[in-house]
């Protein structure tokens, strides 16, 4: 048997993480048991707190009421992974013209690449934590809407930001 390396963003390293790694490191961190105690999971809002971070990773713990949800959206140029500690996760996607609609209950994750665009939510009757890797640091996302349009030169065809 041959092994292979990884399919890799890069080499890896200090900064910069397989989808795999970003995947393993969101379950160790879930494993925590005092996890959900930081973050205020009392308000009836989408809560989240950053866990940890260097300028090439970015750990953040949410927490989603039953109904909440994200709106469709990108991180820019980082690269993602998050697990489902508790509770039932959804994930919409689509790719051209069909939607397409993940559940992620607990224990159950999902890397994605840079300019992904999706909306996640908690369609489950309680409270859903989930843990949030991105790399290298998200400096910044964008609100999408589908469109029925071609999106202008440059952007992501039939979305656009709102």
């Amino acid at each position: 048997m041959t092994l292979a390396p990884a399919d890799t963003l890069g080499s890896p390293g200090i900064d910069r993480f397989s989808p795999a790694q970003l995947l393993r490191t969101a379950r160790l961190f879930s494993s925590d048991p005092e996890l959900s105690s930081l973050v205020d999971h009392q308000s009836g809002e989408r809560r989240w707190v950053e866990v940890d971070s260097s300028p090439y990773l970015q750990i953040w713990l949410l927490c989603w009421p039953a109904g909440t949800e994200t709106g469709w959206h990108d991180h820019a140029t980082s690269v993602g992974a998050f697990l489902t500690v508790s509770g039932t996760l959804s994930e919409q996607t689509s790719h051209g013209h069909r939607r397409i609609d993940r559940t992620l209950i607990a224990g159950k994750g999902r890397c994605f690449a840079p300019g992904h665009v999706h909306n996640v939510s908690n369609v489950g009757p309680v409270m859903a934590f989930s843990v949030h890797l991105y790399t290298p640091q998200v400096t910044g996302m964008t609100n999408m809407r589908k469109t029925n349009k071609t999106a202008r030169s440059g952007s992501r065809p039939g979305w656009a930001p709102w």
